[in-house]
Formats: structure tokens, C-alpha cells, sequence
């Protein structure tokens, strides 16, 4: 049994042409997240894709091969240089100049009520997208958070009225992608991007919630309403603060209460050949 056939090493194409992506998407993998305050890495678990490329007079490739070749970093703590340990151990075990790897997983992390001080956690959509191509690597990060937004207009009209209330509120959501600086020593965490948001847009949503809290939420609403214009001037503002960051894109979404449609606002930070409206 040691000489079992293998159709993608000993079999040439019938049609010689060089495939530019060839692997897996959406296998499920369980991996461990090294997290901002140095304390032990969470297990989590990713909507997994890996990809290469492969030559004209390669019929195939082993697709279990990939897997193996990250198999061994998953409990590492997963983080940039661990990214790049898997974008070189799939290149050198499939033979290729070109490897991808992305991670779509929710992190955790525990929100605490106003006043009452409740805590329970808030999963964030994120991923983790690295390439090699030869010698050159790229690292991009992501995640959306959802904030709250409340209409300036209906406070105004609320007020013209001579009555206090907000009849137009917005489940909102931004997500940012972000490029990083590999050569800069400071390590952007995911922890960052969300803080980016969450620090700077004083209305979000709480898991749990009592009457304190609620009104507690209703007077910080009164005080900050928000355009969608708002808020994605504020997070582009203060992602042009961070150092470390090649390229930056922001997509906020407001889903309107009143109307039938969204209010949306992209921004980019526009770098030659980097992000546009196209990438979100």
C-alpha cells in the first residue's frame, strides 16, 4: 500500500493554463486568539480559507496538504507572525510562490451595563487575511462593531414641537478594514479597532439592560445624536491617528427607522493602489 497513485503529482493537465487561486473556503477550525492585555489566549473558532496558486504543468494540488500546513499553528495564539508562519509553511509544503490564508470569526468581549453594571458579551465580526506572494507578505485585519446613532433632524423637529423625545433611532455599524505596517513595531489589536468606535461614539448598545440603564441611555441619545456623516468623519479622524496602519477603509451603516432604505457612508484613507469603494 506504500505506492498508492496521486493523480495531482504524476498527471499533467489536459489544458496547460496557470490557475491563480485553488484551495478551500468555509471549513469550520478551532484556534486559539493571543488578546491585547497579554492574558492566555481564547479559543475560538473560524469560517477558514486557504488558498495558492499552481503552474500550467501541475495538474492539481493536495487540498488536505493545506490544512496540514497550518495545522500546527492553530494553538499558538493567533496574531500576525503567526499568519506569516502559515503563509510560508504552505508555500514551502505546496511548492508555490503565492499563498492566502483568511480567518472570518466573532470575538468576544463582556460589555457592562451603565449603572447597573451588568456584564455579558458582545461578539464582533472579524477576520484575520494575510498573502504571500514570493517574498512579500500582507496582513489585513477587520471588524465591524455596532453603535447606536440618534437622528439630529428628528431631535430638532422633536424640539420645534416643544417636546423632548427622539422618534428616529438607528441600529448602526461600522466596519473597518485595515492594512498593516509589517515593519512597524507596534502590533494594532483588534481590541484597538473596536475602541476606535466605541471610544469616540458615546451611543451603543448593551447586551443587558435595566430601567437605570435605559434611562441613563436615553440622556447620553439626547445629547449626541449623529449623522451617518458623523460618525464616519469621527472614526476616519481618529484612524489617521494611529501609526503603524498602511491603509485604512470604512463603511458605516445606519438602518433607518422611518424610511425604507439605509443611510451608508464609505471613507478611505487613499493611498495609491490601496483601498476604494470597491474593496467593502
Amino acid at each position: 500500500m506504500k505506492n498508492l497513485p496521486d493523480v495531482q503529482e504524476h498527471q499533467s493537465p489536459k489544458y496547460p493554463i496557470i490557475i491563480k487561486k485553488v484551495g478551500i473556503e468555509n471549513f469550520k477550525l478551532p484556534f486559539h486568539l493571543k488578546l491585547r492585555d497579554n492574558s492566555e489566549p481564547i479559543q475560538l473558532f473560524a469560517e477558514t480559507s486557504i488558498m495558492t496558486n499552481i503552474s500550467e504543468n501541475k495538474k492539481g494540488i493536495s487540498m488536505s496538504r493545506l490544512l496540514l500546513s497550518i495545522k500546527d499553528y492553530l494553538n499558538e495564539g493567533l496574531c500576525w507572525d503567526t499568519i506569516k508562519k502559515c503563509l510560508d509553511n504552505i508555500a514551502i509544503n505546496i511548492e508555490t510562490d503565492y499563498s492566502y490564508l483568511k480567518f472570518d470569526f466573532d470575538f468576544p468581549i463582556l460589555k457592562k451595563s451603565p449603572l447597573s453594571e451588568n456584564m455579558f458579551p458582545i461578539f464582533y465580526s472579524c477576520y484575520f487575511e494575510g498573502f504571500k506572494r514570493k517574498e512579500k507578505y500582507q496582513f489585513n485585519q477587520s471588524v465591524t462593531v455596532q453603535y447606536s446613532s440618534y437622528c439630529p433632524c428628528s431631535a430638532a423637529l422633536a424640539k420645534e414641537l416643544e417636546i423632548q423625545g427622539f422618534p428616529h433611532a438607528q441600529r448602526s455599524f461600522a466596519k473597518i478594514i485595515l492594512t498593516m505596517d509589517l515593519m512597524h513595531k507596534k502590533q494594532i489589536w483588534l481590541e484597538d479597532i473596536i475602541d476606535i468606535v466605541l471610544g469616540n461614539i458615546k451611543t451603543q448598545p448593551y447586551p443587558i439592560i435595566k430601567r437605570i440603564d435605559e434611562q441613563e441611555i436615553s440622556r447620553i441619545a439626547s445629547e449626541n445624536p449623529i449623522f451617518v456623516e458623523d460618525a464616519i468623519r469621527i472614526i476616519s479622524h481618529n484612524l489617521e491617528k494611529i501609526e503603524g496602519i498602511n491603509d485604512w477603509i470604512v463603511k458605516c451603516v445606519h438602518e433607518e427607522s422611518i424610511h425604507t432604505h439605509d443611510a451608508i457612508a464609505v471613507n478611505w484613507k487613499g493611498v495609491d493602489n490601496g483601498f476604494n469603494v470597491k474593496s467593502i
